[in-house]
Formats: C-alpha cells, structure tokens, sequence
C-alpha cells in the first residue's frame, strides 16, 4: 500500500491526469484513435536517445562550450534561450526543449549559487513554444491548422511573422530582468568523448528524426531505433520517465472522450464566431486541455482561422498544460531538481502569465 500511494503522489500531474481520463470515459466512449501514438512513440525515441547522449558526455561538453562563449549570467541564459527559440523552429518545439533543457541543467549544476536558473529553465520553454510557430511543422496545432483551412504558404507565413517579431521582442526585454553576475572562468578540461560512439549515436538520432518529421513511418522507425539504443545500452530503458508518456495519453484520452459531448460541441459552436471571441476562447482552452487538442477541439466550429492561430499558439503560454511541451520541460528539471518542484511552478506561472498577458494586449489592437 505505501509503494502505491507512493506512486500515485510521486507525480500528482500523472495522477491528476489518470483521474481525468477516467471521469472523462463517463461522458464519451473511449477510443484508440484519441491517442495520437505518433506523439507517444516519437517522444519515447527521443527520450531514449537524449538519454544515450547524456550517458556519452555530450551534453557535458556543449556545457563546457556554452560557457566558454557567456561571460555573464544573463549572456548565457540569453545565449541558450535564443538557441532554443531557433532551434525550436525546425526541430520542434519537444525535440528542441528535449536537446537543450538537459544541457542548460548541466551547465547550471556547476554553479549552485547562480541565481535565475529557474527563470532561465522557464524562458527556455517559453522560447521553443514561440520559436516552434514560425513553421507549420514546427509544432503539431499549426500542422493541423495549415492543412484544415487548407492555408497558403504566404497566408501562414504573415501570421507567422508578425508572431515571430513580437515574440522575440517580450524575449528580449525579459533577458533584462535576468541578473547580470560574471561567470568564473572555468579551468576544467573539456570532456573526451568516443568518437565511435558519438558517430553511432548520431546515426540513429538521425533515424529517430525520420520517424519525427515522418520522413520514414514512425511505427518502423521507432521501434527499431530503440531496439538498437538498448542494445547498446540494457539500462537506457529503466531510466526513461514512463509517468510523462501516460500522462500524455491521459490527456490524449479525456480530449477524445469530451468532444464527444453533444452540450460541449454545441457551446464551442455558439462562441467562437467572431476574432476577438476566438482568439479569447482558443487561449481559455488551451489553459485547460493544452493548445494541440484545443486546436483540434475548435476548428471545426469556427471560420475564424487567423484567430485561433494566434490563439493557440499564445494560449500554449500560461499554465503547465497549456501546451504539452510546458510538460517536457518541467519533468526535464524535476529529474536534477526534485526539491523545487511547486517553486518552478509557481516561477513558471508566473512569467508564463506576464508573457500571456503582453501578447493578449498586443494581438487585442490587430484583430
């Protein structure tokens, strides 16, 4: 009984999750097809893999490299966030935050009384949600987006565009409120990595990204790379997070049964027709049901489709779930800071809502 409870308390966001999912099956029939396994299969792959390069030392050694070109505090949470507001753009936002989070993490490690690093761990989601809007493959809403209302290239890349400025100007002016402290030159040689390993490793990694940007069937690709990756090494598999993968198919589960709520499919109907009403309604939903589902949940009903790009993509900002991303990163840094757990929420929150509340009264005057 203790090992259970234990279990169930460990995480309250996977247990919170469960509960949902079952009191949603009350209203909706349960079906495989609310899962998106794609989601579920590419993030083990890349959990697996991001694992195997930590193993190796690699992200030890873009630690030491990124500090070599910060000389402050600030000039390296800056650095890194505007890597992963980059980055973020072709690799998505979950690979982007998968790749840099654990090395942002390993580099803070090596100086405990550095201040900001939650901030810092913050921005960096923060940035690779934003980043990730600026193609329509960078995160799973736009991708959906683009193809339902069966956009234009140009059409997607105007919206795109006025988000990517307006993002990168909030992110600009939030670097100065980070404290500007020098970093200590570091003495510590660079780690030796094993070459071989290292060209192993990137040839799968290379494999698992076909599967990501379906370049390959990812229920082929998937499997394979992790029979090879745990082959390579047989302790890879006990040490991948298991809890955030049920979480999300918790979630995947209770969006799927509430859209089947004739009450609920005719609300959403009656309010979202107008772009204010839209593009307010698209953000409260993502709050609750994270940015992805609200976007699948939504467009249906409404014509109104520059507002719920806006929307969503803003809406992914906010609470822990207003974007499945917002998850990643907050078990990344639970995993080498358990004990700060409700103080990354409750920073999280915080600088989410002051980025929510600046692109709310930004889009409010263009649409």
């Amino acid at each position: 009984m203790k090992r259970l409870t234990a279990f169930f308390t460990d995480d309250l966001l996977f247990t919170v999750s469960f509960l949902i999912a079952i009191i949603s099956c009350y209203f909706g029939a349960f079906s495989l097809k609310s899962i998106d396994f794609n989601v579920i299969f590419c993030l083990f792959g890349l959990m697996l893999f991001v694992k195997n390069i930590e193993n190796l030392g690699i992200l030890n050694y873009f630690a030491e490299k990124m500090i070599d070109f910060s000389a402050t505090t600030r000039s390296l949470i800056r650095n890194i966030v505007l890597l992963s507001f980059i980055s973020s753009m072709i690799l998505t936002n979950d690979v982007a935050i998968l790749t840099l989070m654990p090395i942002y993490l390993t580099i803070i490690k090596k100086f405990p009384a550095m201040e900001n690093k939650i901030a810092g761990a913050v921005l960096l989601i923060v940035a690779a949600n934003l980043g990730s809007s600026f193609f329509p493959f960078g995160n799973p809403q736009n991708l959906f987006l683009f193809s339902f209302y069966s956009l234009s290239t140009a059409q997607f890349f105007e919206w795109a565009l006025l988000l990517l400025f307006s993002s990168l100007s909030f992110l600009l002016i939030a670097f100065l409120f980070i404290k500007k402290r020098t970093i200590p030159k570091q003495n510590s040689p660079l780690p030796i990595i094993n070459k071989k390993k290292m060209f192993f490793l990137s040839l799968t990694g290379l494999f698992i990204l076909f599967g990501v940007f379906n370049v390959l069937p990812y229920f082929i690709v998937i499997p394979i790379a992790a029979i090879i990756l745990t082959i390579y090494d047989k302790e890879m598999l006990r040490q991948i997070d298991y809890k955030l993968l049920w979480t999300f198919v918790f979630f995947f589960i209770a969006v799927g049964n509430f859209s089947q709520v004739d009450m609920i499919s005719t609300f959403i109907k009656e309010q979202f027709t107008s772009n204010t009403r839209t593009f307010f309604g698209s953000i409260l939903v993502s709050q609750m049901i994270s940015n992805v589902p609200a976007a699948i949940l939504i467009a249906p009903f409404t014509e109104q489709a520059q507002a719920l790009f806006f929307g969503v993509n803003v809406g992914g900002l906010g609470t822990i779930i207003a974007s499945l991303a917002n998850l990643i990163g907050f078990k990344l840094y639970k995993e080498y800071y358990p004990a700060q757990s409700k103080k990354f929420i409750l920073q999280f929150t915080l600088i989410n809502f002051v980025f929510l509340i600046c692109f709310v009264l930004f889009f409010s005057f263009l649409l």
